[in-house]
C-alpha cells in the first residue's frame, strides 16, 4: 500500500471533503485556558464537556488544556480535579485511555489575575505547547471569570503577548455571560475585548443555548407545518417562558451577589428564548442570519407598564426539600444576611411586531421554586 507521501499532485482525502456531512467535523492543533478554573462551571460544564469531545474523537490528539487559578497546585493536582469533575458530570462513559491521551497535555499556572509574573509563566506555557503538543500557535483563552475581572485578564493578556496571532496561529477569547451591568459599561467592557482581540476573534457565549430543548425550538417552529399558521397573535393568547430550579446558590455567594436572578438569567437566556420563540424564519441558519432576525425582535421588544404590577422579585427562604432540610438565600455560607439581591424575578413584556402585537410574553426565573413561593422584597 502506498503512503500518503505517495499520493499523486491535486489528490485530496475524500474524507475531508467539506461537502461529506457524514463525519463531525474535527478540530485542528489548539489548546484551551481556562480562567476561573476553579469555579463551579469550570467544573459541571466546561471540563466534563472537554472530555466528551475527547471521547467522541472530535479532539486532535496534542490538544492541551491550561488551568489558571489562585491555588497551590502542579499539574498533577490539575489533572485530579478534571478527573473528578469528568467522572460525576460527563455525559459520556468514562474510557481509561482516552482519559490518560487527554490528561498528558494537562497544565497548571498558579496566580493572581493581577500577577505579572503569573501571566509571564503563562505565556511561556503556551509557547512550550506549540513545541510539545504540536499546537501550532492556536490558542483559545476562556473567561469563566466574574465580569468585574474581565479588564485585568484582558489587560494582561495584551500585554503578557498571550493575544498577538503570529503567522497563521490564532488566538481567541471565550466570554462568559453577563456581559457588563448595564448598557454602558458593556460597551465600555466591548472596547476593552476589541483592544485586545479583533471581533472575529470573540465569541460571547450564552451556554444555555446549547441545550436541546432550547435548540429544538426552531425546528419546532419552521420544520413543522402544523404550528407555523397558528404561531401568532390570532391563536395564542400569551407566551410565558418560565426557568425554575430547585437548588440554591450551592456556593456562588461571592458571584451571585449583586447580580441576581434578573441579570443572571432574564437579560440573557430568557430574553434569547424569547427572541426564538417571537423571531420570523432567517434566510439561512447561519449565525450571521439567526442574528440579525434575533435583533429585529428584540427592537421590538418593550416592558409592560405600570411595572409595580408588571414585576416581581424576591429571595428563597428555608425549608425543606427532598426530606431535606436546606438553608434561606441570606443563610447562606459567604452571602450578606443584608443584601438585596434576588433569586427570583418576573417581568412581563410585549413584541411589537405584526405577528405578536397585543400578546404579553411572561419572563420568570427562580431558585428553589419547585419548594415554595419566593420571600416577597
Amino acid at each position: 500500500m502506498s503512503s500518503a507521501t505517495s499520493a499523486p499532485a491535486g489528490w485530496t482525502n475524500p474524507l475531508r471533503d467539506p461537502r461529506d456531512k457524514r463525519l463531525p467535523r474535527i478540530a485542528g492543533p489548539c489548546s484551551l485556558v481556562i480562567f476561573g478554573v476553579t469555579g463551579d462551571l469550570s467544573r459541571k460544564k466546561l471540563m466534563p464537556a472537554i472530555y466528551d469531545l475527547a471521547n467522541r474523537g472530535l479532539l486532535p490528539p496534542g490538544f492541551a488544556l491550561t488551568g489558571f487559578a489562585r491555588r497551590d497546585w502542579a499539574d498533577q493536582d490539575f489533572g485530579q480535579v478534571v478527573h473528578d469533575a469528568v467522572k460525576q458530570y460527563a455525559r459520556t462513559p468514562f474510557r481509561q485511555h482516552v482519559w490518560d491521551r487527554l490528561a498528558e497535555g494537562f497544565r497548571f499556572v498558579p496566580g493572581s489575575f493581577d500577577d505579572d509574573d503569573a501571566f509571564d509563566r503563562l505565556e511561556s506555557t503556551v509557547e512550550a505547547l506549540d513545541r510539545e503538543r504540536g499546537t501550532g500557535g492556536n490558542h483559545a483563552f476562556y473567561l469563566s471569570i466574574p465580569p468585574g475581572a474581565f479588564p485585568v485578564v484582558l489587560k494582561q493578556l495584551s500585554r503578557s503577548g498571550l493575544a498577538i496571532q503570529n503567522g497563521e496561529g490564532w488566538r481567541r477569547v471565550v466570554i462568559e455571560k453577563p456581559f457588563g451591568h448595564d448598557l454602558q459599561s458593556a460597551v465600555e467592557l466591548n472596547e476593552i475585548v476589541n483592544d485586545v482581540f479583533p471581533e472575529d476573534s470573540v465569541f460571547r457565549i450564552d451556554h444555555y443555548l446549547g441545550k436541546e430543548t432550547v435548540q429544538n425550538i426552531l425546528a419546532l417552529r419552521f420544520a413543522n407545518q402544523l404550528f407555523e399558521p397558528i404561531w401568532n397573535s390570532h391563536y395564542v393568547d400569551s407566551v410565558q417562558i418560565t426557568m425554575a430550579e430547585d437548588i440554591g446558590l450551592g456556593g456562588r455567594a461571592g458571584y451571585y451577589d449583586g447580580i441576581g436572578a434578573a441579570r443572571d438569567v432574564i437579560q440573557n437566556h430568557l430574553l434569547q428564548l424569547l427572541a426564538f420563540t417571537a423571531m420570523e424564519e432567517p434566510v439561512s441558519f447561519s449565525s450571521d442570519e439567526l442574528r440579525a432576525e434575533k435583533i429585529k425582535v428584540l427592537n421590538a421588544t418593550r416592558l409592560v407598564a405600570p411595572l409595580a404590577e408588571t414585576t416581581a422579585h424576591g429571595q428563597y427562604t428555608g425549608g425543606w426539600q427532598g426530606g431535606e432540610e436546606v438553608l434561606g438565600l441570606t443563610e447562606e455560607e459567604g452571602f450578606d444576611p443584608n443584601s438585596r439581591t434576588e433569586t427570583f424575578a418576573a417581568i412581563t413584556t410585549e413584541v411589537d411586531t405584526r405577528r405578536w402585537a397585543g400578546v404579553p410574553f411572561y419572563l420568570r426565573t427562580g431558585k428553589r421554586l419547585g419548594r415554595r413561593a419566593p420571600r416577597s422584597r
